[in-house]
């Protein structure tokens, strides 16, 4: 007894439906990437506040510049494509905040979605 099957035809559902899987998974792929680069770099914003929140007497970051620097860093680590233009820091008697701009495209087939993450981190020095 034999078998009904296919015998050499394309099912074009799965075919289909594989596409859309692929396409799927390529723009995740692009865009997951760039979301977890900004939370990364967001946690290490974070902890680099913190740090000069702690040395409020400048021994590790005696001026600003060393803070900037240290973003600078911490961006290429993360694949944060940012200048120091980008990057504001200021030191209040009280206050330390940092602000860094990070904007950029991702660009797919038939498409590029720009984006634009703005990390905003205020700590007080801790005497």
């Amino acid at each position: 007894m034999r078998k009904q099957g296919m015998h050499g035809k394309t099912n074009f559902g799965c075919l289909f439906l594989t596409l859309l899987l692929i396409a799927g998974g390529y723009v995740g792929f692009k865009f997951g990437r760039v979301y977890l680069s900004q939370y990364m770099f967001d946690r290490k914003m974070f902890e680099l506040t913190g740090d000069v929140a702690d040395d409020w007497k400048a021994k590790a970051f005696p001026s600003n510049s060393d803070i900037a620097h240290a973003i600078m860093e911490e961006a290429q680590r993360h694949s944060v494509d940012i200048t120091y233009d980008d990057i504001e820091i200021d030191r209040d008697p009280k206050v330390v905040s940092i602000n860094v701009i990070w904007e950029g495209d991702i660009v797919l087939p038939f498409y590029t979605y720009h984006y634009s993450f703005y990390f905003d981190h205020e700590r007080e020095f801790k005497y």
